[in-house]
């Protein structure tokens, strides 16, 4: 059988628009192929525009809402004399220390003696988690990062200003998760009288915490330091009357 080259048969490209652009096959051995049939360019360009569709009504999921003040427990609402200035969220790290402490009484109905009991010295302590406080970034409601969470219970704005809180209640409201706290402000300065983010802040309420907690209590080498992720929303309260600080004003981080 005599093979034979085609040099006149050509390939169909169909553009949306409907038109055929016809280009030259490379060099073939053998019987042409028969050509399959052709899906229509109405076909093809409708497949194209219902994917396009498709692709720009996907949308990135929400952050749902904080829990509003007048769901939290009592104890950790805002006063009636603050109003909510704004809200920020963080995602860090609550830090540990593992110290020895006075070892708790045994429970009711428990044996032995204190330096009988598991993870218990003949002192009467134990190795255990102490906290130390939060390290995390704030974050504000247009996505930029305004601050810092410091241990000690520091809020600081990077425009100078700065709170620090006294705990005035809190709340294990999930199990697995960092308490709720309302704190106080003990302390609050300012680049200047009156000006920054923080200055004045009366009250932080941090609530819908998630992670934070060590895997178990008890620890075993003394002065060893652990980081536990941990995510939360921080409410941030002034006292009615005072003017909302012109947060466009504030400096970023360089």
């Amino acid at each position: 059988m005599q093979s034979f080259v085609s040099s006149n048969t050509a390939a169909r490209r169909i553009r949306c628009d409907g038109s055929i652009a016809r280009t030259p096959l490379s060099l073939m051995t053998g019987f042409p192929p028969r050509s399959a049939p052709l899906p229509r360019p109405s076909t093809i360009c409708l497949v194209a525009g219902a994917l396009l569709t498709l692709a720009g009504c996907a949308t990135t999921p929400k952050t749902p809402p904080p829990t509003a003040d007048e769901s939290l427990p009592v104890a950790l609402r805002a006063s009636q004399d603050e109003v909510l200035q704004e809200v920020m969220t963080t995602h860090g790290d609550e830090t540990y220390v593992c110290r020895r402490v006075k070892a708790r009484p045994p429970a009711s109905g428990a044996t032995g003696q204190p330096d009988t009991l598991p993870g218990v010295a003949r002192d009467g302590t134990q190795l255990t988690w102490d906290t130390l406080g939060s390290e995390a970034i704030l974050v504000d409601a247009a996505g930029q990062s305004a601050g810092t969470v410091a241990p000690g219970r520091y809020f600081l704005s990077y425009d100078g200003s700065y709170v620090i809180g006294n705990v005035a209640a809190e709340s294990q409201v999930g199990a697995n998760a960092l308490t709720w706290v309302r704190y106080t402000a003990r302390f609050v300065a300012a680049p200047r009288p009156g000006e920054g983010r923080f200055a004045e802040i009366s009250s932080i309420q941090r609530i819908d915490t998630s992670g934070g907690l060590p895997p178990q209590s008890s620890c075993e080498l003394e002065g060893a330091h652990l980081l536990v992720p941990y995510g939360a929303t921080y409410m941030f309260y002034r006292a009615k009357g005072r003017a909302p600080v012109a947060l466009s004003a504030n400096r970023t981080p360089q």
